[in-house]
């Protein structure tokens, strides 16, 4: 029975990553966006899709769009270390990314120096080697410590990006489900020293956005809240930012296929019980609909990018290759503008956006192809039902000996018994 516990979930986690990831050009669960000094970067791995959006000399508070100029690419910095790893956490301020390796020796921690754009090419030992799970980093950047929620043990790995030390929490949040319930695909945002895990869910079971789960980083303690207000529809493929004042804006996803509505919620988290609200939102690009995107607050803005637009009909406008900014200055009122595009050479005449066409400069190259993203996905499905497939073997292994070894021993104390009622007769 436990086997089959583990088992299952870890297998319905992997699938929901697998469907999930390559969502789009640039979107998807693997792909990762910060902001640090007045560069926006983008983060798959080393040598794919690794760039920046130059900020310096932008002012987000006018309509300045940004050219295609402003878009650094840094998958040919060298030298590079010799990593596969594609989870980015960041140290205290934002000042480097780290890639962490896990090795038959322990843990390895690759650095980017942010300001210089370059990698140290020779790792540093993480100390006090503990075993990672499933899922994303949430990173601190005014205390340099970096959180990952094991989606299977449901407890907290901890990283100290200062001193390099790896810990587990001691408290779990497995006690806060019933038997069975895998959560899957929910964001996590870091707010006042606690983090939330909004939305998500598997298939066509969505979890109930009125049921916030919340870790508390200072008490190392975990607590299901409750929200009250206008709640938005269960989500996946969706993102989530938090502002100073308390507010968590929640963008895009879907629901059975189809838009999640509305597509932009506030939840104020400065109230007991937190609230939602659906705001009032000025959008001049007409349908705008995105999920697999990322999203990141810079200032007063939270930028979203990539991803796919869910309501697009053209198909070689699915992937979106944009990236917007949303003003939050103003809580009553939200306002939607184009900031910058990847390519300047497709036509938008017939999109169901409203969209500006970028001027026409050199863009940087994507590292594939929509071609070649469909046939890793492809594979990747594949490994996933091969593994399913041993899963489920041994599960069946498993069970048939335990049946036989239940059946060995009813014939082991039923001969007994016949020798012991021979004796009997014997005597």
């Amino acid at each position: 029975m436990q086997l089959s516990k583990l088992i299952f979930p870890a297998a319905l986690i992997i699938f929901n990553h697998v469907i999930l990831t390559n969502c789009g050009l640039f979107g998807g669960s693997d792909l990762y966006s910060f902001f640090s000094g007045d560069k926006l970067y983008f983060f798959r791995s080393i040598k794919y899709n690794f760039f920046y959006v130059d900020l310096a000399g932008v002012s987000l508070d006018t309509d300045t769009v940004i050219d295609k100029s402003k878009w650094i690419d840094l998958t040919e910095v060298k030298p590079q270390p010799d990593t596969s790893a594609r989870e980015p956490l960041l140290d205290k301020a934002n000042e480097n990314l780290i890639l962490l390796d896990y090795t038959d020796d322990g843990v390895d921690a690759y650095t980017f120096h942010i300001t210089l754009n370059i990698w140290e090419t020779r790792p540093f030992k993480v100390k006090n080697k503990v075993s990672i799970g499933i899922g994303v980093w949430v990173s601190d950047e005014k205390t340099g410590i970096s959180y990952l929620f094991d989606e299977i043990d449901k407890e907290m790995t901890i990283l100290d990006s200062i001193n390099l030390t790896l810990t587990k929490s001691i408290s779990t949040a497995d006690n806060l489900f019933v038997e069975g319930f895998v959560m899957d695909n929910f964001v996590q945002v870091l707010s006042n020293g606690q983090i939330l895990f909004i939305g998500g869910g598997s298939g066509s079971i969505k979890d109930s956005m009125n049921n916030i789960l919340m870790y508390d980083t200072l008490t190392d303690t975990w607590q299901m809240m409750n929200a009250t207000g206008e709640t938005p529809e269960g989500r996946l493929g969706h993102t989530a930012v938090s502002i100073s004042d308390g507010r968590i804006i929640v963008f895009g996803g879907i629901s059975n296929s189809l838009p999640a509505s509305p597509q932009l919620s506030i939840l104020d988290t400065s109230k007991t019980p937190y609230e939602w609200s659906t705001p009032t939102v000025e959008n001049p690009f007409g349908p705008f609909t995105f999920s697999g995107h990322i999203a990141v607050m810079v200032k007063d803005y939270m930028i979203i990018a990539f991803g796919i637009n869910t309501t697009e009909t053209i198909p070689s406008l699915i992937d979106n290759k944009n990236i917007y900014k949303l003003d939050t200055r103003d809580p009553l009122k939200y306002k939607w503008s184009f900031l910058s595009g990847f390519d300047d050479r497709t036509d938008f005449s017939n999109s169901s956006l409203n969209i500006y066409k970028p001027t026409n400069s050199t863009p940087i190259q994507a590292s594939v192809d929509s071609a070649f993203r469909l046939g890793t996905r492809n594979i990747v499905i594949i490994v996933f039902a091969v593994i399913v497939f041993i899963c489920i073997s041994i599960f069946v292994f498993y069970k048939a000996k335990q049946h036989r070894s239940k059946n060995t021993n009813q014939r082991n104390i039923s001969s007994s018994e016949n020798i012991s009622s021979n004796d009997e007769l014997k005597a």
